[in-house]
């Protein structure tokens, strides 16, 4: 009984919180990626109360040690803050001026300051899903910033060309290899269980030895984690068999000082502790291990034992994180410290001491470029309404209704016989009143999935098949691999339709390509047969419906919000 009535309390406060009606007055400054990691709203630890910047003014202290780590993650081409919250302005360019500083600071003691990224760079705004290969603008402006070293994501490996269905890159990390954009970070790019299905070799290289000014030596890897749904061009080796494998020992026998690991997955995934103990066992028991986590979209940091730790820092650019590691004064292993930088501008100039931070011209003059080139600040049309992402079904801004009721029958349907199904990971921000840009149609869609169709489905089995998805709890395609109920939400369900189908009459069913597998997995048991759909209305795709939807929204009948 005492369970339930915790869970009670803590889904009202995440309910009232990501509804943007809670108060941090009411609901405190600190903790909210622990209270609001239930519904998708709240993947920000920030994102929990409208009032934050004002009520929960952040001074985030930055503590220099022997080695200093700068890391971003899961950026998801989040890169150039944020229109609809003026609190996130830094963009990457402030972060790389940031950079720029701290090493200026730690030089003065002669102190080393490394700088990584921990994968999924696409996949959030225009500047990536505008392109075929969701990478095509977004990395020219990556190739500015002075990263160290790169890990993989899970986002560069999903399929984007409706697995065959369509011309064009099989997926992202594709994309990145045809470009040059791997080769260009000469040994850097790191994928330490990523390979080539077609001859199994590493898809950029398994580690690397990095020199700081000062000479310390950290040794680097990046691990995903157990991916089992990438595309087809990449196969994605167990950590467990990886970590055993002759080539990693191999590696762990050269000089270092510090072992660090990007670690494209949750900081409290079993996995961190299968790659802490083997690194343990082998560099034994005084080396300093720091894991640097992502996937998962939160902040989090736990202390492994007296000599490593493992640390994430947010996502989309609303964290910068820095985690730093000396000898203690006891003799007694590392004195570790870690600081969450919120991407502001104001918090991170105060961080460094510093009274104003202006972004670094060359990496602000390639993000300017690629906003020109991807047609990013374009205005579509005006939205009438604020639609918001995790609000029921039922209510009048519940922006998956709108998407599932307006958007796709205006855009996709033909027919009354037509029926739409959508995994709801498919949308993953909120909808503004005013001007809607190319970029808000891609925050708000950011995947691009193609549509497929499925033809003479009957509304029995349709009314089966969705009672289906929605009783197995379906992982996001953000949500950490070994923690699925960190994406469930008692107020939007796991997949949205477009009605309620009719028993007695037949459908033509609609839906995108990324959720195939579990719908051909459900209604392959009803109807007795496998099932292959058929691309339907190329170009379009999730996204793209929203781009067509609001163009037929002029803004010259909502002078008010223009």
């Amino acid at each position: 009984m005492t369970w339930v009535w915790l869970w009670t309390v803590l889904l009202s406060i995440c309910l009232r919180c990501c509804e943007g009606t809670g108060s941090c007055k009411q609901i405190g400054c600190g903790g909210h990626d622990e209270t609001c990691w239930c519904v998708e709203s709240c993947w920000s630890f920030n994102d929990c109360c409208s009032d934050f910047a004002s009520v929960c003014p952040e001074e985030p202290e930055i503590s220099l040690g022997e080695i200093n780590l700068l890391v971003t993650t899961d950026l998801h081409s989040w890169i150039e803050g944020r229109r609809h919250e003026p609190h996130f302005d830094a963009t990457l360019g402030h972060v790389t001026s940031a950079l720029n500083h701290l090493r200026e600071m730690a030089r003065k003691d002669r102190r080393d300051v490394f700088f990584f990224d921990n994968g999924d760079i696409n996949d959030g705004t225009g500047l990536s899903a505008s392109a075929p290969d969701h990478v095509t603008f977004l990395a020219p402006i990556l190739q500015k910033v002075p990263y160290d070293a790169l890990n993989i994501g899970n986002h560069e490996l999903y399929q984007r060309n409706g697995y065959g269905l369509l011309p064009g890159p099989a997926c992202p990390i594709v994309g990145l290899k045809e470009s040059g954009y791997i080769d260009s970070w000469e040994g850097r790019y790191l994928t330490s269980n990523v390979v080539w299905s077609t001859n199994l070799k590493p898809v950029g290289d398994r580690y690397a030895v990095i020199s700081g000014e000062f000479g310390r030596r950290v040794l680097v890897f990046g691990f995903l984690y157990n991916m089992e749904d990438h595309c087809d061009a990449v196969e994605v080796q167990k950590v467990e068999d990886v970590v055993n494998s002759s080539w990693f020992q191999a590696a762990l026998d050269e000089p270092h000082d510090a072992v660090v690991v990007l670690a494209h997955m949750d900081y409290r995934d079993d996995l961190v502790e299968v790659l802490h103990s083997a690194i343990r066992q082998r560099v034994g028991p005084q080396t300093p291990i720091q894991i640097l986590a992502g996937h998962s979209h939160i902040r989090g940091y736990r202390q492994l034992d007296n000599y490593s730790s493992v640390y994430e820092a947010g996502c989309k650019l609303d964290t910068v994180g820095f985690v730093s590691f000396k000898k203690s004064a006891d003799g007694n292993g590392l004195d570790f410290e870690h600081a969450n930088i919120t991407g502001n501008v104001k918090v991170m100039a105060g961080a460094l001491h510093m009274p104003s931070l202006a972004p670094a011209p060359t990496v602000q003059a390639a993000l300017d470029v690629a906003k020109a080139a991807a047609k990013t600040e374009h205005i579509l049309g005006c939205s009438f309404e604020h639609y918001r992402l995790s609000t029921p079904l039922q209510t009048k801004d519940s922006l998956w209704s709108f998407y599932m009721q307006k958007v796709i029958p205006d855009t996709l349907f033909d027919s009354p016989k037509q029926f739409a199904i959508v995994g709801t990971g498919a949308l993953t921000y909120d909808i503004y009143p005013g001007t809607f840009t190319v970029d808000d149609a891609y925050k708000a869609s950011p995947y691009g999935n193609v549509w497929l169709i499925l033809e003479e489905i009957s509304g029995e089995h349709l009314a089966r098949l969705l009672e289906e998805l929605n009783h197995h709890t379906r992982r996001h395609r953000d949500a950490p691999a070994r923690h699925p109920s960190d994406r469930v939400t008692a107020t939007v369900p796991s997949y949205a339709s477009s009605g309620v189908p009719s028993p007695s009459r037949a459908y033509d069913l609609i839906f995108c390509d990324f959720d195939l597998d579990p719908i051909r997995q459900h209604l392959k048991p009803l109807v007795g047969h496998e099932l292959q759909p058929r691309l339907y209305k190329p170009p379009l795709n999730t996204s793209s419906v929203l781009e067509e939807w609001f163009k037929k929204q002029p803004c010259l009948s909502f002078i008010g919000y223009v």
